[in-house]
């Protein structure tokens, strides 16, 4: 235990011992001089006797809080042992499944003698499941950075359509470019880019067969960059939470696709600390579902 999760708990305890006092020589009181309290009462002015009813409805106030910060306290504790606990479990199973291809191409490459063109194709998957689990690791890094505010920045001044039209030339897969008027903004090329290829990924891994689509355009006193899929709309009661640590959507086209839920959070915080913002919106024309990352215009 922490020493601020022990000072929290000893002030806790404290001040609940304190409210069980105070409610005990209360009600003896109360009871032992019942009769001269009621004729106080009878004496006391208006003023007086509203005075009164407030300090008890402020104390019995008190109480309703304390009790209910207790509740969520516990609340959060729970959920916070069910994250655990569910990061666990899609940590395990990430990494077993790339793992367990790798040893299945390697055992094959060293038991027996392949073709070449096989020889590539394993050489190729077993690369690939690196990349795959490298990107992992990547991510629960980036996510480690940003938990202890050591997410390094290094501003440029960027021209967004044109950092925007390099992602998409970068890009080893098809992607749709749709460029609008020019702007300018402050960023950290490295970091918007880490945060396009994680929405570019989840538009690839839940759009379906359709090719994403990635447009930028400068609009009024912002600079936009949005990513478009083809996939299922999100819906609305999930759009918030999307971005949290570790959340994942249950349905059941999320459990077939790899994840752990890290990645629509750390858009979020790359684009906070950018002072930016980041919309999730349903797209009509493909239907799908809109990312778009929104960063102040400068000059």
């Amino acid at each position: 235990m922490s020493l601020k999760t022990f000072l929290l708990t000893v002030s806790f305890v404290l001040a609940i011992g304190m409210i069980i006092t105070l409610l005990v020589f209360w009600n003896l009181y109360i009871i032992g001089d019942y009769h001269t309290i009621r004729e106080l009462g009878s004496n006391m002015p208006a003023t007086g006797r509203w005075t009164v009813l407030t300090l008890g409805i402020a104390f019995f106030s008190a109480i309703l809080v304390i009790f209910s910060l207790f509740f969520v306290n516990i609340l959060r504790g729970s959920r916070f042992k069910q994250q655990q606990k569910d990061f666990v479990n899609m940590m395990t199973h990430e990494l077993k499944m790339p793992m367990s291809s790798i040893q299945i191409f390697a055992q094959t490459l060293k038991q027996r003698k392949v073709a070449e063109q096989e020889r590539e194709k394993f050489v190729d998957c077993i690369l690939d499941e690196c990349g795959r689990m490298n990107f992992l690791v990547h991510q629960l890094l980036k996510s480690q950075q940003i938990e202890k505010g050591e997410l390094p920045l290094e501003m440029r001044r960027m021209e967004i359509t044109e950092m925007a039209r390099e992602f998409v030339d970068n890009w080893p897969r098809p992607l749709e470019f749709v460029a609008g008027p020019q702007g300018y903004a402050n960023l950290d090329p490295v970091l918007v880019e880490f945060a396009l290829t994680n929405l570019v990924n989840n538009a690839e891994k839940y759009g379906r067969t359709g090719i994403p689509r990635l447009a930028a355009a400068a609009e009024n006193g912002h600079v936009n960059i949005s990513v478009q899929n083809q996939g299922e709309p999100i819906p609305k009661q999930f759009q918030k939470k999307i971005f949290r640590k570790f959340f994942r959507i249950p349905n059941r086209q999320t459990r077939k696709q790899s994840g752990v839920g890290l990645g629509l959070f750390i858009v979020k915080t790359i684009t906070r600390v950018h002072k930016g913002q980041v919309k999730v919106t349903a797209a009509e024309s493909p239907p799908g579902t809109l990312f778009t990352l929104s960063f102040p215009r400068i000059p």
